[in-house]
């Protein structure tokens, strides 16, 4: 009877602390939303198709492609 009062007392202690640790993560990532920060979005950029070679080149990067006639470089 002892044993499963302590292992209901660890459920529940677990799933107390579960929800803590995740309510402590959604508040992080909406206090970085409301500074302005976006979540995930380090790194990306838009992109534009070359009309010579038809590869994609980050826009606003001048990146030649290494063909004559290329735009971008």
């Amino acid at each position: 009877m002892v044993q499963k009062l302590l292992v209901l007392a660890a459920v529940i202690a677990i799933a107390w602390y579960g929800f803590k640790f995740f309510g402590r993560i959604d508040h992080q990532r909406k206090q970085k939303i409301a500074r302005g920060e976006e979540a995930g979005r380090d790194g990306i950029a838009e992109t534009v198709q070359c009309s010579v070679c038809d590869a994609y080149i980050a826009e606003g990067i001048d990146s030649n492609c290494g063909k004559p006639n290329c735009p971008y470089g």
